[in-house]
């Protein structure tokens, strides 16, 4: 009796120790399962401007598609070179004579030819345009002929062309007594000496006005 209780014990703990190894199995398949469902996830990293995922591909992170704006740096425009004294400005035309005009109007320009007072305004601009010249036949002794009403053409080097109309005719005596006329507008005022046929030095101005056309 007593060695068939002791049989039945050990069947009871195997039974026990099997059904303790299935619930193990059972359970381990069991996690498993969840493993396999939830895998952990990887956390993205940025590499070279693309995101890299767990996969390890690629993705492009979008970029601005805003034009950048270029400012163009204007190009500097060439300066021309300014008049040096007896530098050739342009030319007068009165009557059948035509008679270059020079920048400025010192001595050893006024002995080769007619000069541009540089203080004055250039022909065509605003204001009193001067020129002072000998009363030789190469400078202004056409001045001489000149009348009310007579046209003066003056061309540039560079190409444009005035015309003036004689307005006013005035002769000083005396040097001393010599001015500028006070006129509004455009003109041109050319001086030169009186009387044009003087031996020596002559002891007055004649100064011929012009309005621009």
């Amino acid at each position: 009796m007593k060695k068939k209780k002791l049989i039945m014990l050990a069947a009871v703990v195997a039974a026990l120790s099997i059904a303790a190894v299935i619930i193990g199995i059972l359970a381990f398949s069991r996690n498993e399962e969840i493993i396999d469902i939830a895998p952990e996830a990887e956390t993205p990293m940025v590499f070279d401007g693309e995101i890299v995922g767990a996969t390890d591909s690629l993705v492009p992170i979008p970029m601005p598609t805003e034009t950048p704006t270029v400012t163009k740096t204007p190009t500097p425009t060439a300066t021309p070179s300014p008049k040096r004294e007896g530098d050739g400005l342009f030319t007068l035309g009165i009557k059948d004579s035509t008679i270059a005009v020079a920048y400025g109007v010192e001595e050893k320009t006024l002995d080769k030819t007619p000069g541009w007072l540089t203080t004055s305004a250039l022909p065509g601009q605003d204001g009193m345009c001067v020129v002072y010249g000998h009363r030789n036949r190469n400078h202004l002794k056409t001045l001489e002929n000149v009348e009310y009403g007579d046209a003066i053409t003056v061309t540039m080097q560079s190409g444009e062309t005035y015309r003036y109309l004689v307005c006013d005719i005035t002769i000083y005596e005396n040097t001393s007594d010599f001015f500028f006329p006070a006129m509004d507008g455009k003109t041109l005022v050319l001086v030169t000496c009186y009387p044009f046929r003087y031996s020596g030095h002559a002891p007055g101005k004649c100064v011929v006005t012009a309005t621009l056309l």
